[in-house]
C-alpha cells in the first residue's frame, strides 16, 4: 500500500508540473497573442498631436502661429490655466469615477453590460473611462481604435492600467483634455475654444464649458457651428450629467441651459 500511495503521489506531482507547465504556456501564449505587439507607454510622449508651433516674444506675448494645414491646431494648457467647469463639465460626461478607478473602471462596465442588454442588444453605452480613450487615441494604430472586439477592448484596458501606473491623475487629464479631438481640426480644448468660442478657455463660462464637454463623443455631429440645435440638446444632456455629479444645483443647470 506504501507503494501504492508513493505511486499516486508521484503520479499527483507529474499531472501538476504538466498542467502548470501548460498554464503558463498558454499564459505566455495569449500575452503574445494579445498584448506583445503594443507600444512602450515611453512612447506616448512621441505620439503626442503637436500640429501648431507658436512664436512668442521675450515677454511670452504671441507673435504668430505656424498651423500645420493637413494636422490641424492643438495648443498645451496646464489644469491650473482651465476653468474649473471645464474640467468638471468633462468628468461629468466622459469618466465621473476618473479619480476612483485604476485606469479600468468595473463599475462602469456592469452598468453598460446591464444597459446594452436591456436595450435588446443594441449597444448603447460604453465603458471607456478617460484613461482607456487616452490609450486608444495615443497608442493604438488609426485601424485598430475603433474595432468593436473583445480582443481591442483588452488591449486598452492593458494600455491603460500601465497608462495609470506611469502618469498621476492630474497628469492624465491634461494630456486628455490638450489631446482631445473637438472637431474643425481642434486638438485640445484650447484650441477648441478658439475655434468654437472665439476667446482663450480660460475665459469660458460655464455654459461654454459644457458644450465642448459635449462635443467629445461626436465632435462632427454635436458641432455648434454645423449642427446649432443639435448642439444645444447635447449641452442639457452635459448640464444634466455635471447636476448628477454634484457639481451644480439643479437651479444652476437650468440657468446655464437657457
Amino acid at each position: 500500500s506504501m507503494r501504492h500511495l508513493r505511486t499516486s503521489r508521484t503520479t499527483l506531482t507529474l499531472v501538476a508540473g504538466v498542467l502548470m507547465v501548460s498554464i503558463l504556456a498558454l499564459t505566455a501564449g495569449l500575452f503574445a497573442w494579445l498584448l506583445a505587439d503594443l507600444p512602450p507607454i515611453s512612447t506616448v510622449e512621441t505620439r503626442l498631436v503637436r500640429p501648431t508651433t507658436r512664436i512668442l516674444d521675450r515677454n511670452g506675448r504671441l507673435l504668430y502661429e505656424v498651423i500645420d494645414p493637413d494636422a490641424g491646431k492643438q495648443i498645451d494648457l496646464s489644469l491650473n490655466d482651465l476653468p474649473e467647469a471645464c474640467i468638471q463639465a468633462t468628468l461629468a460626461t466622459e469618466d465621473s469615477r476618473f479619480y476612483l478607478h485604476p485606469g479600468v473602471d468595473p463599475i462602469a462596465i456592469g452598468r453598460a453590460l446591464f444597459q446594452n442588454v436591456s436595450a435588446d442588444g443594441q449597444i448603447v453605452s460604453g465603458a471607456s473611462t478617460l484613461t482607456q480613450q487616452l490609450a486608444r487615441t495615443l497608442l493604438m494604430a488609426p485601424e485598430e481604435r475603433y474595432e468593436q472586439s473583445i480582443q481591442r477592448k483588452l488591449r486598452e484596458a492593458w494600455l491603460a492600467l500601465r497608462l495609470e501606473l506611469r502618469y498621476s491623475k492630474d497628469e492624465l487629464l491634461a494630456l486628455y483634455l490638450n489631446q482631445t479631438y473637438y472637431g474643425n481640426w481642434a486638438y485640445g480644448i484650447e484650441a477648441a475654444s478658439q475655434v468654437f468660442s472665439a476667446k482663450p478657455a480660460a475665459q469660458l463660462s460655464r455654459a461654454e464649458c459644457a458644450v465642448l464637454a459635449g462635443l467629445i463623443q461626436y465632435p462632427l455631429g454635436y458641432s455648434p457651428l454645423q449642427h446649432p440645435d443639435v448642439a444645444k440638446g447635447r449641452q442639457s444632456t452635459v448640464l444634466r450629467l455635471m447636476r448628477e455629479s454634484g457639481y451644480i444645483t439643479a437651479e444652476e443647470e437650468n440657468l446655464l441651459g437657457r
